[in-house]
């Protein structure tokens, strides 16, 4: 048996080895290291294979003797193919055996009602008193007691079907017997009650008489009929006492479902109760619209029982049908939400500042309830407690509103004193409950989530404590205040969430951080109208982010995003302070964010530190007197700054390029300024730069080719005054130019080197062409047709003569022995 990872034998020469070899004695292969041991660990694993495959061999039946072919090999038989599986046969659709008797009962069941209608309708006067009762008891007793026989003898679908053919006779009697008279004076409404109470009779008698399996059809009828019959009895009166009967009747059928049990009755009475319990709210909720709610109208003369009654049906839906499936969890969130407006409904026409206070103590008693209750009912207090959240929402949204208006509308940035006051508006809701309302809401929030995910005492005080800053912080601008306690509240709870965070760990460190991010934002954005204000606010920033940079991990990357920017509006706003001029400020911020750029290169910090200083240099130049030197300058510094950074980080030698254009560019403004038009001024400085640094690389490393690094300086050095000389071919400059096309293509063809010769030909050929240009105009037609059909039957026969010596040399190597 073959084994692989044998450590007696070399693995090459399958040599015996001696004990601890290092090398093999006989073909001095390695023995030790990672590659031998990497070897080894392989060979175990191809003998893991290889007995895999052995435990799965098989017997293979051989071919006889008899049959191998003459010569006897065996390697000529050919091999058995392998036994195919038989496909399965496609069978055509076609119409299942059970479908067919319920197509069949269904037609029949349905030609018998239309018949009995029929019936009704034509034949009804041709027979008497006795004739009419005896054809309506004979047909309606006869199809009940052959649908139950037919049910008791195994024919269920039989059974069904006559079920159904059954109750349908039922309320076409009724029809028939008011039309004979023998009810009375009825009207609709009344033998519409009649009718429904018959049929459910009629479908109780057959779900009692097939208890063993109950009917379906009479268990989906008997609920219809029901709510029917209260459909009948609720159009004559002004109570609403029969549809609460009909809803509590309805429930009790769920519990006849249960108890039989019959699974279609039980979720047809819980779906038409449902519709009966939504119209019994809807009618009660319009019987109190036309009536003047008051306690003791509410209370003294019932006016709202009806409610009262719906929530009674809802908290009744599980224990009396007893369906305990998420039913019971269901009716008691129904019955808590439309419970508490019950009870609040005296208050909801009343003053809007009561009206959200209470509502506010009961969406707080339903996230006491949340936090108290049994895990298995903490589900039914989600309804109710999102029902009533709504009103102080909707109220806190509308107070927020107001209070942002009246914050922005203070002033302009930078144009108000330091002790502006904010104008504070009427609003038709005490601004005393935003700060309660937003307790409750972030309350309800912690709550919730803690059904789902384990929420510590961190978060919650998180929650709560943002939620009282901003409650506050939200409520003092509906008064008349300065706007520096406003600012002055979010910096102090911004320091005490720094303060607080220091002494945290982990990912509640980081979140109580995000809220001092966002807590000073806002203060920031609150005092924009006062210079002074936004100062000390940026001032308390630029410290905290200052104090976290020096951290190595996500909160000093985030700190080194957050304190460029926070510096530049320090600058920008203190210098509006001090008076400083509008086209230096930025000359601090380049070089104090430039400097940590270089100090610490790090992507956060330099793409932070450049957006800001992009910013505030554009709002320096265009403020400036003369644009163009403040750009030069600015470029200037930014250039070095660059520059600075790709010579000191060696991970930062890429930045030598942007460093060079915004040198170049710095240059080229002030050209422009100093009225330099000529092209050769922008270009050549840069160019010489690039073929000098492409030079360096050449000589550092000789696998550069000249195409990648010297292209680029030769390029930008010929190509401009090639355009330039486009117009003036007879010019100094198409001359010089010239002369410089020469000496590229010869150094170039001396050096071996591609770039130049490149460059030079095509350039060179480009202005040749150009001098060629008034002169080509005066030669004939029909010279430039025949010079150009030469050259064309000069390429042909060249092509044509390569092609005869690749035959030819192909031909010779074919015959060589």
């Amino acid at each position: 048996m073959t084994i692989y990872a044998d450590a007696t034998r070399c693995p090459d020469c399958r040599a015996v080895l001696p004990q601890t070899p290092e090398v093999c004695p006989v073909c001095s292969l390695p023995l030790t290291g990672d590659t031998a041991g990497a070897l080894f660990r392989t060979f175990q694993e191809a003998d893991r294979l290889l007995g895999s495959l052995r435990d799965q061999k098989r017997p293979v039946a051989l071919p006889s003797v008899a049959t191998l072919p003459a010569g006897g090999r065996l390697d000529s038989i050919e091999p058995y193919p392998a036994p195919r599986r038989p496909a399965a046969p496609i069978e055509a659709p076609r119409v299942t055996g059970s479908s067919v008797p319920r197509i069949l009962l269904s037609l029949g069941a349905l030609c018998l009602l239309v018949a009995a209608v029929t019936f009704l309708a034509v034949a009804w006067g041709w027979l008497g008193v006795g004739g009419r009762t005896l054809v309506l008891v004979a047909l309606t007793g006869a199809s009940s007691g052959l649908s139950v026989a037919l049910v008791r003898r195994g024919l269920r679908l039989a059974g069904e079907a006559l079920s159904v053919v059954a109750l349908g006779l039922v309320a076409i009697d009724f029809v028939g017997v008011r039309h004979a008279g023998w009810l009375g004076t009825i009207d609709d409404a009344q033998l519409t009650f009649a009718t429904g109470v018959a049929v459910a009779t009629g479908a109780l008698l057959m779900l009692v008489a097939t208890a063993d399996r109950p009917l379906v059809a009479p268990a989906v009828v008997a609920p219809f009929a029901t709510l029917a019959a209260g459909l009948g009895a609720q159009a004559d009166v002004d109570h609403l006492v029969p549809t609460v009967v009909t809803v509590a009747v309805l429930l009790g059928w769920g519990r006849v479902g249960t108890l039989l049990p019959s699974r279609p009755l039980q979720v047809t009475s819980l779906v038409v109760g449902g519709l009966g319990w939504a119209g019994l709210l809807v009618a009660a909720v319009a019987q109190l619209e036309g009536l003047p709610i008051t306690v003791a109208g509410y209370v003294g003369h019932l006016d709202g029982w009806p409610l009262l009654a719906a929530t009674v049906l809802a908290v009744a839906v599980g224990p009396v049908t007893g369906m305990r499936r998420g039913v019971d969890v269901g009716g008691y969130a129904v019955a808590g939400l439309i419970g508490t407006y019950t009870v609040l409904m005296p208050v909801l026409d009343n003053e809007r500042t009561a009206m959200v206070a209470a509502v506010l103590t009961a969406s707080a008693l339903w996230v006491g309830l949340l936090l108290v209750a049994p895990a298995r009912l903490r589900p039914a207090t989600l309804l109710p407690l999102g029902g009533t959240l709504v009103v102080p929402s909707v109220a806190s949204a509308y107070l927020l509103s107001v209070a942002a208006t009246a914050m922005f509308s203070v002033g302009e940035p930078f144009s108000q004193p330091f002790d502006v006051r904010i104008a504070a508006g009427a609003t038709e809701v005490s601004p005393l409950l935003l700060l309660p309302s937003a307790l409750t809401i972030a309350a309800a929030g912690c709550a919730i989530a803690r059904l789902v995910i384990q929420v510590r005492r961190a978060a919650w005080l998180l929650a709560l404590g943002c939620a009282a800053v901003l409650g506050v912080f939200a409520t003092l601008p509906l008064y008349d205040v300065p706007l520096a306690v406003v600012a002055g509240i979010l910096v102090l709870a911004g320091v005490g969430g720094f303060v607080a965070a220091e002494s945290m760990h982990g990912s509640a460190a980081d979140q109580v951080r995000l809220a001092v991010l966002v807590l000073t934002t806002g203060a920031t954005l609150v005092a924009l109208p006062s210079d002074l204000m936004v100062s000390l606010v940026l001032l308390v920033a630029c410290v905290m982010s200052a104090y976290l940079m020096v951290r190595t991990d996500s909160t000093g990357e985030a700190a080194c995003l957050c304190f460029p920017i926070a510096f530049a509006a320090l600058v920008w706003a203190g210098g509006n302070v001090m008076g400083v001029d509008e086209q230096v400020r930025a000359i601090p911020v380049l070089l104090v964010v430039g400097g940590l750029a270089i100090w610490r290169p790090q992507v956060e910090l330099e793409a932070s530190a450049a957006f800001a200083a992009a910013l505030v240099s554009a709002a320096s130049v265009l403020t400036a007197d003369d644009v163009s030197v403040a750009l030069a300058v600015y470029l200037t510094v930014a250039g070095v700054l660059v520059t600075a950074s790709s010579i000191v980080n060696p991970s930062r030698r890429a930045l030598a390029w942007p460093g060079g254009v915004l040198l170049a560019a710095a240059t080229w403004v002030r050209l422009y300024d100093l009225d330099v038009h000529v092209p050769e001024a922008y270009t050549l400085p840069s160019a010489l730069a690039l073929v000098v640094v492409g030079a360096w690389r050449l000589r550092k490393d000789d696998r550069s080719a000249t195409l990648t690094v010297l292209t680029p300086g030769l390029a930008l050095a010929t190509v401009p005054s090639l355009l330039a000389t486009l117009d003036d071919p007879y010019s100094l400059r198409a001359l010089l130019l010239g002369l410089a096309c020469l000496v590229l293509t010869l150094v170039g063809a001396a050096l071996r080197w591609s770039a130049p010769l490149v460059v030079g030909a095509a350039v060179g050929g480009v202005l040749v062409l150009r001098e060629l240009a008034p002169y080509a105009a005066q030669v004939p037609t029909w010279l430039t047709i025949g010079v150009s059909g030469a050259l064309l039957l000069g390429a042909g026969i060249t092509w044509e003569s390569r092609m005869n010596d690749v035959r030819r040399a192909s031909r010779y190597v074919a015959a060589l022995r």
